[in-house]
């Protein structure tokens, strides 16, 4: 299958992003992500990373996120990578996994909007422990329609 980039965005490299991601994320490296799809970054002509998005239920999904160079995360960027399942797919929230011992990636996930939603012990790998988080469509504020009201701000007499 062909691949394009549209602005920075790598779309249709499906199998390639989704090997840099697992190859990336320890508890990933030996499963597969079951049917999914995929959202690449590129700047310059180089691959920066990927975001892998899987266990769709319609209202929800999984995305599994890896980069290995900073400078990916332009606000035009993430815009594209959170209106895809927002706006295109029409789920209401999205969920991420991340290890306990992962605080690179656990930081990385809160500062996009996800709010930590639990604790599973040994959840990971048997070892290590999982934790979950969330991000409803309405807290993303990455996308410009995200559901809420826009009022423009009163103005003085």
């Amino acid at each position: 299958m062909s691949y394009q980039v549209v602005g920075s965005i790598l779309i249709g490299a499906d199998d390639m992003i989704a090997e840099f991601v697992a190859a990336r994320i320890p508890h990933m490296r030996d499963r597969n992500f079951g049917p999914y799809t995929t959202l690449g970054v590129v700047r310059k002509g180089y691959f920066l990373g990927g975001v892998v998005y899987h266990g769709y239920q319609g209202f929800d999904i999984q995305v599994s996120i890896a980069f290995d160079h900073p400078g990916w995360s332009l606000p035009s960027t993430m815009r594209a990578l959170f209106e895809y399942p927002f706006t295109q797919l029409g789920v209401k929230r999205m969920t991420a996994i991340v290890g306990r011992k992962n605080t690179r990636c656990r930081k990385l996930t809160a500062g996009l909007g996800f709010k930590l939603e639990g604790v599973h012990p040994k959840a990971m790998d048997g070892t290590e422990d999982a934790m979950t988080y969330g991000l409803l469509k309405e807290n993303c504020k990455w996308i410009r329609d995200n559901g809420k009201e826009h009022t423009s701000p009163a103005r003085a007499a």
